[in-house]
């Protein structure tokens, strides 16, 4: 496969530089990634090469050697899409392409390259990217102008030095790779500049419609109205007006803006050398490659306020985001505290059997493995365990992974590494690192961490991680991480280098904590959003930010729920003696349960609910949580589909409603809930916050079922303890799941929850084998439910499930609750047999109970277990 293309005048040939031979075996039948696009997309004009990805999203090149990069790069994977229809026009150095939504023109004629020959920059010298002379000891002979020009034939030089050697009296030039900056020297000529300086104002432009506008974009015009992207991390421990300050200047620019456009600049991204398959088989992770090629790489993209376009755009070029085990989405427990095993067990694990309290995932922060403090040894990282905390540790990660345990169901466990830390002597298997490094061990030396390595990669994987007792470790919390790898990326792609590893060693579905490594992490889940003050503010901050990360499809944000660091004012509670204000834990509880992951976590605070004076509410946050993992799950397939994460902006859907953007503390969870989680206390008596929710264009009902709206309107109210302002669209069918399903690879019974509001409506779950690789395939299971809504009728019908897994039975069983009925129903039938009232199986009730997953007032129909290949019609009669 070549990777670079080269043009010379209108003469359109291809030079193969080099090529790359693929071993990886994809087996992806949704589509492979591709970073070569059809020839038919493309068009050369001079130095420059634009390729027609989609009707509103546009690549634009511009060489000034005419040499061009088709490598992946950590931004862009894929660029082989089906070939949009275009026209082009082309005719003395003016070239027009159009699709039906842009107008793209450039002047070949006023694009003259630089002559860096000519003209160099005195006494300047490039550093800061790889500065590597392509000879020894550079050209010691010639010219100036010689110079510039060996680097000009270079395709993978970005500047030349020309400088006189005073060791050896010779003229030196340096042909340099992969600069990024500037510094002083004495006696230097500098030539040569990133991108080629070849596209300006005026030689490019694009033409579009912004909302019935025309709008021409040139080189230059500044994203004005950016909605926003996300940030690195959230760490800060200062006061806490200063952290939110600091966080709103820390988050980046998204790919959405209100101005219409935006385009990605992937100039000087690092490259792959070779295909990034979603699914590799043949046990090989696709590097990078730093030769850098010069050139201006752009992508503009132009779907005007249709923001759901540009998310599936990029989500094409840059990649799907990877679907998450289904376990992520349900509650965690993590806390940084040094237990001991007996002592979580004990302390913890008990108290969620006693109170029946969901829990799917635990967490062990860095007290779980040695941290022996001797010299030259660290201990904030490591990889073995504490014995003395952890006797058996392969005993008790079985323990936790089978049905004996004390909570009676498997529990996934993940443990915090700090891997930037390296590998010192005081851990267990140092020799054998050691000696797989090429290291002495006798010399006790520290090997630092670098997963730009692969040798460091693979040996901290074959020695460590993929070895007992650390090898039935589910998830992997890399906190920091980065170390290694591309200039300015190394989080990414210590994030990459654990994720493909997970997916193409284990064959298992990748899930690593970390911060977020910028652009393209989104192929990487999750995010681990760093160590957060206790504070209201905090809370808000992120019920702001995260719907903002969808904006570059960073769908999987894990905040410490409650906050980890406590000073600077955070409030305190008397019962138990901490120092969490139980009412802000409970309101961080609340928004977990309608947040992309929900994990609990703090500095050695407490964490156990079960202490606190608001534990019913809390326990009752938890319990929806676990409840709407089959809606949450539906719709991460969503998001791998089309990019639009579960939780996003408001504005996706109504951008032109002013609204949507001034009601930030609120935003879609799926497609079809409102949330809004309360983030403040305006009333320390009676413990209630009032506030107002816009609900946008069409019929909405309360989670209770007992109101509806219809919208466009701001609903204000005054919410309790008690209350998550949520809101259902009519017509929406949410599938939800019991406590015996915390664990489950699927929800068994499921419960279908129908809202009032629409006189039909619809809904579906999806369902696969819950952590495997087979969803790359399209093996998974949809069952669908449609049902029809009269004055004196229901009628619900839930059709034979299409598809099937490993894992999946032939039967299972149905409940349905209905929201907003009108009492007892006269009657209530499955497939013409009567179903009879009370708390039976099969049997209905009215709930009379305080409830977010089964609410006061609903119509429960538990209808027991039937054939999924069988059509079920249920009838309540009024």
């Amino acid at each position: 496969s070549g990777i670079l293309v080269a043009s010379t005048g209108l003469m359109k040939t291809v030079l193969l530089l080099y090529v790359l031979f693929f071993s990886l075996e994809a087996i992806f039948a949704l589509e492979d990634y591709n970073p070569v696009a059809d020839p038919k997309a493309i068009v050369i004009e001079g130095n420059a090469r634009f390729t027609v990805l989609t009707p509103t999203l546009i690549r634009m090149e511009y060489s000034r050697k005419r040499v061009f990069d088709d490598r992946p790069t950590i931004q862009i994977v894929n660029r082989k899409l089906p070939v949009p229809a275009f026209s082009v026009t082309s005719k003395d150095g003016s070239l027009v392409i159009t699709t039906d939504k842009l107008k793209l023109t450039y002047l070949a004629t006023n694009s003259t390259p630089e002559d860096t020959c000519l003209n160099p920059s005195p006494n300047t010298d490039q550093i800061g990217g790889t500065r590597v002379p392509n000879y020894p000891n550079g050209l010691s002979t010639g010219t100036q102008s010689q110079c510039c020009g060996t680097c000009n034939q270079d395709p993978t030089c970005s500047a030349w030095v020309y400088e006189p050697n005073h060791v050896s009296g010779s003229i030196d030039c340096w042909l340099m790779m992969n600069v990024q900056g500037t510094t002083s020297g004495s006696n230097r000529a500098f030539g040569g500049s990133i991108g080629g300086s070849g596209f300006n104002k005026n030689n490019l432009r694009v033409e579009l419609n912004v909302n019935g506008k025309s709008i021409t974009w040139i080189p230059g015009t500044q994203n004005s109205k950016n909605l926003g992207g996300t940030l690195y991390a959230m760490d800060c421990s200062e006061v806490k007006e200063q952290c939110i300050k600091d966080y709103w200047q820390k988050i980046q620019d998204g790919l959405l803006a209100l101005d219409g456009w935006y385009v990605l600049s992937d100039t000087g991204s690092a490259r792959y050398d070779s295909n990034l398959s979603p699914l590799q088989t043949d046990g090989q992770i696709p590097w990078y490659n730093e030769t850098f090629i010069d050139n201006d790489d752009m992508y503009f993209f132009g779907d005007g306020l249709n923001y759901r376009d540009t998310i599936g755009n990029y989500a094409l070029v840059g990649g799907r985001p990877v679907m998450p085990p289904r376990a992520a989405f349900g509650v965690w427990w993590s806390r940084y505290f040094a237990y001991s095993q007996q002592q979580f067990i004990d302390e913890v694990l008990s108290g969620y059997a006693k109170y029946q309290l969901p829990l799917s995932v635990v967490v062990l922060d860095m007290d779980w493995h040695t941290e022996d403090n001797l010299p030259g040894c660290q201990t904030w990282g490591g990889y073995t365990f504490n014995t003395k905390l952890f006797p058996d540790p392969q005993q008790f990660i079985s323990w936790l992974h089978g049905t004996s345990n004390i909570l009676g169901h498997p529990v996934k466990l993940s443990l915090n590494l700090h891997p930037q830390t390296g590998v010192d002597h005081c851990q267990g298997k140092y020799v054998e690192f050691a000696r797989a490094m090429g290291v002495n061990p006798a010399t006790n030396t520290t090997i630092p961490c670098d997963f730009g390595n692969p040798t460091f990669g693979s040996n901290i994987f074959s020695v460590f991680l993929d070895a007992q007792p650390l090898s039935g470790v589910d998830y992997w919390w890399t906190d920091y991480g980065g170390c290694g790898g591309p200039d300015g990326r190394s989080l990414y792609w210590s994030n990459y280098y654990y994720d493909t590893h997970l997916q193409v060693i284990k064959q298992k579905r990748p899930l690593v904590l970390s911060r977020n490594g910028g652009l393209g992490n989104h192929r990487l889940p999750i995010g681990f959003s760093g160590d957060t003050l206790q504070a209201f503010m905090t809370l808000e901050f992120e019920v702001q930010m995260t719907p903002m990360a969808a904006n570059v499809l960073f769908g999987y944000w894990s905040h410490d729920i409650g906050g980890f660091h406590a000073n600077q004012g955070t409030p305190g509670d008397s019962n138990p003696a901490n120092v969490t204000g139980s009412e802000l834990l409970l309101r961080w509880i609340q928004f977990g349960a309608v947040a992309p992951i929900d994990r609990t976590h703090c500095d050695h605070c407490e964490r156990r609910i079960w202490l606190f004076p608001h534990f019913f509410w809390m326990k009752h946050a938890f319990i929806l949580r676990n409840a709407l993992v089959p809606y949450i799950y539906t719709s991460a397939r969503n998001a791998f589909e089309t990019g639009v994460a579960t939780v996003h902006p408001m504005y996706y859907d109504s951008p032109l409603a002013p609204e949507a953007y001034s009601y930030n503390t609120q935003y879609m969870f799926g497609d079809d809930i409102v949330a809004a989680p309360i983030t403040s206390v305006n009333d320390n008596k009676t413990h209630t916050y009032t506030k107002g929710v816009w609900l946008p264009e069409g019929t909405w009902s309360n989670w209770n079922g007992t109101e509806t709206y219809h919208g466009p309107i701001v609903v204000t109210k005054d919410y309790g303890v008690q209350d998550i302002p949520l809101f259902v669209k009519a017509g929406s069918v949410i599938p939800m799941q019991t406590f015996n399903s915390v664990s489950s690879i699927y929800a068994d019974p499921l419960m279908w929850t129908i809202f009032p509001g629409a006189s039909l409506g619809s809904g579906k779950v999806y369902e696969d084998d819950s952590d495997g690789l087979d969803y790359l395939n399209n093996v998974y299971a949809v069952t669908t439910v449609t049902y029809s809504w009269s004055s004196s009728q229901v009628t619900i019908k839930i059709a034979p499930t299409v598809g099937t897994f490993d894992g999946f039975a032939s039967q299972r069983g149905h409940i349905v609750q209905l929201r907003g009925g009108k009492g007892d129903p006269k009657s209530v039938t499955a497939n013409g047999t009567p179903i009879p009232k009370g708390n039976s199986t099969p049997g209905w009730y009215i709930s009379t109970e305080y409830g977010l997953d089964v609410t006061e007032g609903a119509l429960v129909i538990n209808l027991g277990k039937y054939p999924v290949s069988t059509l079920v019609s249920i009838e309540v009669q009024y």
